[in-house]
């Protein structure tokens, strides 16, 4: 299954033309407010990241040489939803799916904060998903930025599996658990990460330790969790890879568990795509005392029409002893309403067990 996956995966990868934006940053009005900015000024279409808003993440959410105006540091994002596909738990097909409140700024001309508040989250009411304090400890100049952030927030990845994501569907590599393992790639984690080098060229490594916990598992915290992410930017192409080792008590006994991946990643005009292959092994899968492997991965293709309109499709897929070898294939089409909202409409076509197609549709908007 492995193979089997891995050889669809970068078949589809060498077809599409690779092609992706990798960073991670926030999709916040409020930084567009406190330098008088347009949201496209970072953005192409919210919440996709451009070069100039990849740099402006690389300084700590500053301009270097400019002075910001006073603002408040608040700003919100909802997203209307509406799926095809009945809620397990008995919601109406649509829905207001989030409200989001965002506080960000400096505390002094190298610290930064970042607070993202779920008030609504899947039409239910939310909890606080990102919490953090980032310090920088060289100058704008600095060949080789070194940077500290602490607190709870989104992992290290090539591609962000939550806030900068366009599609409703969610990265179903990210969302894989193993047995017993409540351990995901999606949900934040509380913990510490040293960052040294740009995100937006050149070598960057990111080193982070995290709780060994996951939230709302009901797990206790056994330890502490290690990450590691490298990765070098050459012109329009990105190689990555990470590594997160950790522990779980499954039936009285520890899972020590691993997952690595490697994304490889290009962008060439309009054209953006992203491919990631990951494998895993748990050492103690549902309190057999035996290893299990996993494996999964996804490639995806964005294109741009123009400044308003663009379509992405993606094929994913994983492996395990828990669910078997599961895919999908998501299609969508996107449009720039105004400059701070959008609309999308997508289909996803799902083979875990028998065959599935939904048709989801969203209009977000932010201020």
């Amino acid at each position: 299954m492995i193979a089997r996956f891995a050889t669809a995966a970068l078949a589809g990868a060498a077809a599409f033309g690779l092609a992706a934006l990798p960073r991670t940053a926030m999709a916040i009005p409020y930084f567009a407010h406190e330098y008088g900015l347009t949201c496209q000024k970072c953005h192409s279409v919210i919440p996709r990241l451009n070069e100039f808003g990849l740099s402006f993440m690389d300084h700590g959410y500053s301009l270097p040489g400019a002075t910001p105006q006073p603002v408040f540091p608040l700003s919100m994002k909802f997203n209307l939803a509406y799926s095809s596909q009945p809620d397990p738990s008995g919601l109406p097909k649509g829905i207001v799916d989030e409200v989001e409140i965002f506080l960000a700024g400096k505390m002094s001309p190298r610290t930064n904060y970042f607070i993202e508040q779920y008030v609504v989250d899947g039409g239910v009411p939310g909890a606080i998903r990102e919490a953090w304090i980032a310090n920088r400890f060289t100058p704008d100049e600095a060949k080789i930025p070194v940077y500290l952030q602490a607190g709870s927030f989104t992992l290290p990845l090539p591609v962000d599996p939550e806030t900068l994501r366009e599609t409703a569907q969610h990265y179903t590599l990210f969302d894989q658990t193993v047995g017993a393992n409540p351990f995901n790639f999606f949900d934040p984690k509380n913990g510490i990460e040293a960052r040294a080098g740009y995100a937006d060229h050149g070598l960057s490594v990111r080193l982070a330790a995290f709780q060994g916990h996951d939230k709302q598992s009901g797990i206790p915290t056994l330890g502490l969790d290690r990450m590691l992410e490298v990765q070098q930017v050459v012109g329009p192409l990105t190689l990555s890879a990470y590594r997160y080792d950790g522990s779980r008590p499954v039936a009285l006994a520890p899972d020590r568990f691993w997952r690595q991946g490697y994304g490889l990643t290009y962008v060439r005009g309009r054209w953006e795509s992203d491919t990631v292959l990951q494998t895993g092994n748990d050492s103690n899968f549902n309190g057999a005392r035996r290893a299990a492997l996993s494996s999964g991965g996804f490639t995806q293709l964005r294109y741009e029409f123009d400044r308003r309109l663009f379509a992405l499709a993606r094929y994913e897929g994983t492996c395990d002893p828990s669910n078997g070898f599961a895919r999908d294939l998501v299609g969508l089409l996107g449009y720039r309403v105004s400059r701070n909202s959008r609309f999308t409409i997508e289909d996803v076509v799902q083979h875990a067990g028998p065959t599935t197609n939904t048709l989801n549709m969203q209009y977000t908007a932010a201020y």
